[in-house]
């Protein structure tokens, strides 16, 4: 029972990734499990879980140096998608609040 529910939870994640522009192949089947690990065991909802990767993907991103990359997605995709899912009420305001500002300060690292 255990294995079906986490299953359909990944596979719900993962429907909604390409809404990011995020491929799983590119971010790492296994990064993307080691991601999903922690929302299941913080039980994010399948958006709440979405928006972690997305954020870690981005992340990601910076760490590599792809700036101009990383910064397309988190304005162009990442920031809109949080702000309409938190207008929906299908994610929680006070557990994504804070990710904005950690990533911009992984994007500072980035730039120098």
């Amino acid at each position: 029972m255990f294995f079906n529910r986490r299953k359909r939870y990944n596979g719900d994640v993962a429907t909604l990734l390409p809404a990011f522009g995020i491929d799983m192949e590119e971010a790492g089947v296994f990064k993307l499990l080691n991601v999903l690990d922690i929302a299941w065991a913080q039980k994010y909802s399948m958006y709440e879980a979405a928006l972690l990767v997305a954020y870690s993907f981005a992340s990601g991103l910076y760490q590599n140096g792809l700036v101009e990359r990383a910064d397309a997605l988190v304005k162009d995709k990442l920031l809109p998608i949080q702000k309409d899912w938190i207008k929906k009420g299908i994610v929680r305001p006070e557990l994504v609040a804070p990710w904005p500002e950690k990533l911009a300060q992984r994007a500072a690292v980035a730039r120098g």
